[in-house]
């Protein structure tokens, strides 16, 4: 042991470790012990023993709990000198460390080693602590290197070496991936059949994530989060549902054909090794569930290159598709994704017409101002509907109701299915007829809540005169870019419908405005023909 010069009569003591590893083994027990032993050969009062349990060595002191306290009752003078077992006890990182020794400094506290012979009392001491430091830096970095190693080593083996075991895998007791086959409680499939069963969704039925989501979530089939009780802070962050973003994140991975990829998610650079893991599906079935993730973003809104003023406003009164802007040969047009589009939809081709963007645009927006400088006309509109309102209350209590009785049938027949009354293809048939009703049902209550929501700027004359002077007072003050003009126009527009009747060089457009006080505007038909000639150069 060493001892100084000139030993305090008493003295606080500071010990730490960092993982709970060392904890077992009686580490931090080893350091009170030897405190203890140190101080009496020294004829030194312990005042006080902090002790950090399990707590690394990179955090400031004062993140720490006891090295928390301990600050506090150093500035408060409740002892003038610290022991520590070790230096790196006190911190791992130099910085970490010469930050601790300074505020213990302000508040006049001298540092003591009981295994190093330094002592920061004077200078040579403080000067001997700086080296110390910065080996304590260095013998933490050669660990975590040699760790790393080892990992590394582990992982090109194919073991897996912590973290969330991919859903539809299980950790055998070598430490290797395994497909896991074993049903899941209160269904009659396995992980991984839902793994299958996802991609099966995306290769063959081209369905979005959403819909797979909701799929599941219909089928009643938990999520990783609910069936391995995986706590912590993810948990908290999601719900006991699928969700499209998971989706989205297993039918990305690689794992799922048989390659995983060790160190993507490392906090630190690292190369990435890639190793072999059973595959649940093909090289062929994963790379088609890319294609369709890829035509599925490709028509997502936030994709859009261009700046258009009615975009995802318009949606076709024959297919139900929306239009969507688009350039062809320098002349700007809105035409029907079901017409230009439908082989990547894989639906037959729209007839409808494509609508010249410039005209539009103008006709909407001269038809906003009629509202904005004679708000008249929007009040007289929100009196008139005031009967539709409340018929539309009416309806959300319908389908709210009938959303319990889904929830109701579904029950049923999962303890029919329990009982063993019914076949397990027949429970996925009812179930799938309850899920498409209850999906249905939710769309329309989820339109419904939209109006109402928007309505609700409209509700009562006052706040809707209030509302379309801001607008006019807009206008006025400030010059019209096309940003100002999209906020305003989706402000008082609810939806645009364009609807071809007709056929050949005789068809016509008929336009519909629907605004969220309830309001239908029609255009006269002459204004919305478009030419036989202008038709046929469109090459969309």
């Amino acid at each position: 042991m060493l001892d100084f010069p000139s030993a305090p009569k008493a003295a606080a003591c500071y010990v730490r470790v960092s993982t709970d590893d060392q904890a077992d083994r009686g580490t931090i027990e080893s350091q009170i012990e030897y405190a203890h032993k140190y101080c009496d050969l020294n004829n030194i009062a312990i005042t006080q023993i902090y002790k950090d349990d399990g707590i690394t060595g990179t955090i400031p002191l004062q993140e720490r709990p006891a090295g928390f306290e301990l600050l506090q009752d150093a500035q408060n003078k409740l002892f003038d000198t610290l022991l520590v077992f070790k230096l790196d006890r006190l911190g791992r990182a130099t910085r970490v460390i010469l930050n601790a020794i300074y505020d213990l400094e302000q508040f006049g506290v001298k540092l003591k080693s009981m295994t190093e012979p330094f002592d920061t009392g004077d200078a040579s001491g403080r000067f001997l602590l700086t080296i110390l430091a910065g080996v304590a830096d260095l013998e933490r970095s050669n660990i975590l290197d040699r760790m790393w190693l080892g990992a590394n080593r582990a992982a090109a083996a194919g073991k897996w070496l912590g973290g969330i075991v991919p859903y539809g895998y299980f950790k055998n007791d070598d430490g290797y991936l395994e497909i896991n086959d074993t049903e899941i409680p209160g269904t009659s499939i396995s992980e991984a059949d839902v793994v299958r069963l996802i991609y099966k969704m995306l290769t063959e039925n081209h369905s979005s994530c959403n819909e797979i989501a909701n799929h599941l979530n219909a089928l009643g089939i938990p999520p990783a989060y609910v069936l391995h009780g995986i706590g912590g802070k993810r948990q908290n962050k999601t719900r006991g549902i699928w969700l499209m973003g998971r989706i989205y994140n297993m039918a990305r991975s690689t794992t799922y054909m048989g390659i995983h990829q060790y160190g993507k998610r490392a906090n630190r650079q690292r190369e990435i090794t890639e190793r072999q893991v059973p595959a649940i599906v093909s090289n062929e079935v994963w790379a088609t569930a890319q294609k369709t993730l890829h035509n599925n973003q490709l028509y997502a809104a936030r994709n859009t290159k261009h700046l258009y003023l009615l975009r995802s406003l318009i949606k076709c009164g024959n297919c139900g598709l929306n239009y969507r802007g688009a350039v062809s040969k320098g002349a700007a047009y809105y035409t029907c994704g079901g017409r230009s589009h439908a082989t990547e939809l894989g639906r037959k081709r729209c007839l409808s017409r494509s609508i010249n963007m410039q005209w539009l645009d103008n006709a909407v927006w001269e038809d906003c101002l009629r509202y904005i400088n004679d708000p008249s006309l929007a009040l007289q509109a929100i009196e008139n509907n005031r009967p539709r309102i409340d018929a539309e209350e009416n309806e959300r209590t319908l389908m709210q109701q009938q959303l319990t009785d889904c929830d109701k049938e579904r029950e049923r027949i999962l303890d029919l299915y329990r009982t063993k009354l019914i076949s397990m293809n027949d429970i996925t048939n009812q179930l799938d007829k309850i899920a498409k009703k209850k999906l249905t049902l939710q769309k329309q209550m989820h339109n419904l809540q939209a109006k109402t929501s928007a309505a609700e700027l409209f509700a009562a004359q006052d706040s809707a005169r209030e509302l379309l002077e801001i607008l006019r007072k807009k206008i006025s003050s400030q010059e019209l870019s096309i940003e100002l003009k999209q906020n305003i126009i989706r402000t008082l527009i609810e939806q645009i419908t364009a609807t071809t009747e007709g056929e050949g060089r005789f068809s016509e457009v008929k336009i519909q405005i629907c605004y969220k006080f309830h309001s239908n505007s029609f255009f006269s038909k002459s204004t919305t023909v478009i030419s036989h000639t202008d038709k046929d150069s469109l090459h969309i």
